[in-house]
């Protein structure tokens, strides 16, 4: 029930309310909430409940954390189908607090949407008039979308939605400041949240990546949370208590979690204007050139959902981008240092080894409505300015060959013409093979990968072909490739878990004083974007007895990779060593193998085809395998 004082009886309800200990209600004249902590739970259950009790599972984290003295936990919950325990309805909005371990109805409302901006802000009022207190935390929870993307999707309406611009108008107009802000929930740790953040918080709490269903530790958060300790302080334990509850669960490798100090906001925002200026000046040929920008965006780690098979999410980590162009620009190290003063803690898995903290959209995919909804709010006028020129006049031809496909001393070999290198984004290779003869004849493709090698400098790039292809036990996996960083490749290849689809990630991690110079590991499988392009929150472990069907594509023609069918291949049930990637020597005698270029805007180009022939048997290259840059095959024909 709303506590609301009514002037006629003001000064007995206030003896009343005073000495039966009303939050924040103090004598002698106290600021209200002195002494006191308070967080605040936004919790739109969403799929993640309705699916697999996400929310519930968190909540009885909540009530068995031994609450430090004067600590309130309000929590509002909401916008599921369906809630799978502590009595939660679904057809209705209920407010809670937390009393001696249980969840106290504070009060039930009718139905109405957690994605809409009325009622957060409905939500905010109730908290700030009954619940003030001296440190204050507002979190989020449910799937996040990243730059362009929203929180709190409502399943009871639709799911509507709350954009970071809602949020901003209903904190604002509510007069709110938090000594902490945190979005337990995917990709949320972007630029533009900071950007929102720095107006209403003093630090904020959200992650790069995808984060595990599981979400936070909050018995382990609220237990750190009063009003005696270091926001900074509090901030840290939940990221470390993050970070150990995901390695417990076997899904610590792609796990990230950042803290903000949003004091420094103001100084990185004016590096990222400059750094982005010298952006702008590439694009009109002054200072680095665009080509290094784009091959910058491709060294460093993405988010989401990147690839031909998962679709994009278009986020990269802006302290690898940055730190790709250090090199061409001084602004780059400016910049550099501004998001080591932002980002004052952050934890990373294994799979997310040198990630600064802070993600920024770049349009990895480009996508002209998803663009133009980021510049609305792009908070720099340099980078909107940037995207704008590049996007404004796209040319009719963008990638064109000097040499569509040679060999040379038997290894296949292409060339791009210079005017190509502004529009390169990616140069791949396709392998095919070919299957049967006549009219039963049929190509299967193995996969793209970026296994080749390169002149930058001349625009060359020419074969390394092993005779070997990533594999999950015996079944060769057909896959592409996320990304490519300094300490890691990362793959995904699609496949059914036990009859149902997922992407199985995993990747190759640099190791000099490996064979070849590094090892393969897997990450866990990612059921990638749902039917609303949000991404699912659970990377999880492949398990003992999972059948892992490896799903591929296949033609009756071989011109282009998006022309093949999805089909499915071989069946691997998982052991008790959790699944192992190896190479393994490619059965078969021949193969055809393509370049293929993508440029900034998403377009593909491929080159001939070039039929090789094996030199050396299954045995041979599974006895001895080859070093890089040693050909198993001869360049039998080049074919258009």
């Amino acid at each position: 029930m709303m506590r609301k004082i009514f002037s006629i009886v003001t000064a007995i309800v206030l003896l009343v309310l005073c000495a039966g200990g009303l939050q924040g209600c103090k004598p002698h004249g106290e600021p209200l909430g002195k002494g006191r902590a308070a967080v605040y739970l936004y919790l739109c259950g969403s799929s993640l409940e309705t699916k697999s009790g996400a929310a519930t599972q968190n909540l009885s984290e909540i009530l068995s954390a031994k609450l430090p003295e004067n600590t309130d936990v309000v929590i509002e919950t909401g916008g599921a189908k369906k809630w799978r325990g502590h009595g939660i309805a679904a057809d209705a909005l209920t407010r809670y607090a937390v009393q001696d371990g249980t969840l106290k109805v504070l009060q039930h409302l009718p139905n109405a949407s957690m994605g809409s901006g009325e009622t957060f802000s409905e939500f905010i009022g109730f908290c700030l008039e009954n619940y003030p207190a001296e440190k204050t935390a507002l979190i989020f929870w449910d799937h996040g979308g990243g730059s362009t993307g929203e929180i709190c999707f409502d399943e009871n309406f639709g799911m509507s939605s709350l954009n970071l611009e809602e949020i901003g108008s209903a904190l604002k107009a509510r007069n709110a400041r938090f000594d902490l802000m945190g979005f337990d929930a995917c990709l949320m740790a972007t630029a533009e949240t900071a950007a929102l953040a720095a107006n209403y918080a003093d630090y904020l709490l959200a992650s790069e990546e995808i984060e595990p269903a599981g979400g936070w530790d909050y018995t382990a958060f609220l237990e750190a949370f009063s009003a005696q300790k270091g926001t900074e302080e509090i901030g840290k334990t939940v990221c470390d208590s993050y970070m150990a509850k995901c390695v417990r669960a076997g899904k610590g490798s792609g796990v990230t979690l950042s803290l903000f100090d949003l004091s420094n906001y103001a100084e990185f925002a004016a590096a990222f204007d400059a750094f982005s200026a010298g952006l702008l000046s590439a694009v009109d040929g002054d200072g680095m050139e665009n080509f290094h920008i784009v091959n910058a965006t491709q060294q460093t780690s993405k988010f989401g959902a990147n690839g031909y098979e998962e679709g994009n999410s278009n986020l990269i980590d802006l302290y690898g981008f940055a730190k790709a162009l250090a090199g061409f620009d001084e602004r780059a190290e400016e910049l550099l240092l501004g998001i080591e003063k932002l980002v004052s803690y952050n934890v990373n898995g294994t799979g997310r080894s040198g990630c600064g903290g802070v993600s920024l959209y770049f349009p990895l995919k480009y996508d002209k409505a998803e663009l133009e909804r980021y510049l609305a709010f792009c908070l720099s006028e340099n980078y909107k300015k940037y995207f704008e020129k590049i996007y404004s006049d796209i040319p009719e031809e963008t990638i064109a060959f000097s040499d569509r496909g040679s060999a040379e001393g038997g290894v296949f070999q292409i060339s791009l013409t210079e005017e190509s290198r502004k529009y390169i984004k990616s140069v791949e290779f396709t392998l095919l093979q070919p299957e049967g003869e006549g009219n039963e004849r049929t190509t299967k493709c193995m996969g793209v990968d970026n296994d080749a090698e390169a002149d930058w400098e001349t625009l060359i790039f020419w074969s390394n072909f092993r005779g070997t292809w990533p594999s999950l036990g015996n079944a060769y996996l057909y896959y592409n490739v996320l990304e490519d960083s300094e300490h890691h490749i990362i793959f995904s290849a699609p496949v059914l878990v036990n009859g149902e689809r997922s992407n199985l990630r995993f990747m190759f991690v640099w190791d000099e004083g490996a064979f070849n110079g590094g090892r393969y590991e897997i990450i866990g499988l990612w059921d990638g974007l749902d039917q609303n392009d949000l991404a699912e929150k659970e990377i999880r472990p492949l398990k003992e007895g999972d059948r892992i069907t490896v799903l591929t594509r296949a033609s009756e023609t071989a011109q282009a990779d998006g022309e093949f069918e999805l089909i499915e291949g071989e069946t691997v049930t998982i052991g008790a060593d959790g699944g192992e990637i190896k190479e393994l020597p490619l059965s078969g005698s021949e193969f055809e193998y393509m370049f293929l270029v993508t440029d900034i805007f998403g377009n593909r180009f491929y080159s001939n085809k070039a039929v090789l022939r094996m030199k050396y048997s299954f045995e041979e290259l599974f006895d001895h395998p080859l070093p890089d840059g040693v050909s198993a095959a001869d360049v039998l024909e080049i074919l258009p």
